[in-house]
């Protein structure tokens, strides 16, 4: 019997050990923590390469993102780290101050929490698109995310799914080790893609060329945010 490689099959095969691949890249490359910035940007790179029909190879379009943002991807990452740290821990005490100010606080603090939510699911996405400075990146991620809303709450909802699914299915854990991280991530990257283009839109195409020195766009600093 003949095998044919490009049936469904074999294709179906072929993106699912890509896709493992990626998966452990991604996890290896988070390891020492302080990376898990750098190791996002390439992962998204990856798979917003893929969304968009350009295919590479996976493990040197990883490293070559993980290497080109690693110094500007470490500092946001630590920056939303604290940032995060600091918003969770004021949510958490003014509530359980039982009061009526603690509980208007901690609704504030809430609102400016899911904000800083909004600004962390693009602006690692956003960084392996566009060259920007690191506060202008944290700009452009925070009101990119308001502008498209839509898209925005989209991408919310499939993250929060995600959560929910790894705490009341623990044996759901074999899943995002093997290539659920990876899995999600290309979920997400079509609504990132949808979002980012039409920022590109004015931008010249043969920066977007695979082949390119950088694997980012060059974008001004006002380009998106005005």
């Amino acid at each position: 019997m003949k095998l044919n490689i490009n049936s469904p099959f074999f294709q179906f095969m072929n993106t699912l050990a890509e896709y493992i691949l990626l998966n452990f890249l991604w996890l290896i490359c988070c390891i020492p923590i302080v990376t898990i910035g750098a190791s996002t940007t390439a992962l998204y790179y990856v798979t917003m390469q893929t969304a968009r029909e350009e295919h590479g190879y996976i493990a040197r379009s990883f490293f070559r993102s993980f290497k080109e943002n690693f110094k500007q991807s470490t500092i946001i990452w630590l920056i939303m780290f604290f940032l995060g740290a600091v918003l969770t821990f004021n949510v958490s005490f003014w509530f359980t101050m039982k009061s009526t100010i603690g509980n208007v606080l901690g609704t504030l603090v809430s609102v400016a929490l899911l904000l800083y939510l909004f600004t962390l699911f693009y602006v690692f996405p956003l960084l392996s698109r566009f060259d920007n400075t690191v506060k202008q990146t944290i700009k452009n991620a925070f009101f990119i995310s308001l502008q498209n809303l839509k898209q925005t709450l989209i991408i919310t909802i499939t993250n929060i799914l995600i959560v929910l699914v790894a705490y009341f299915l623990p044996i759901s854990g074999i899943f995002f080790v093997l290539f659920g991280f990876a899995f999600f991530a290309y979920l997400n990257s079509f609504q990132f893609v949808k979002v980012f283009k039409c920022y590109e839109a004015n931008l010249d195409e043969d920066s977007l060329d695979e082949d390119a020195s950088s694997s980012q766009i060059e974008l001004p600093e006002d380009e998106i945010v005005r």
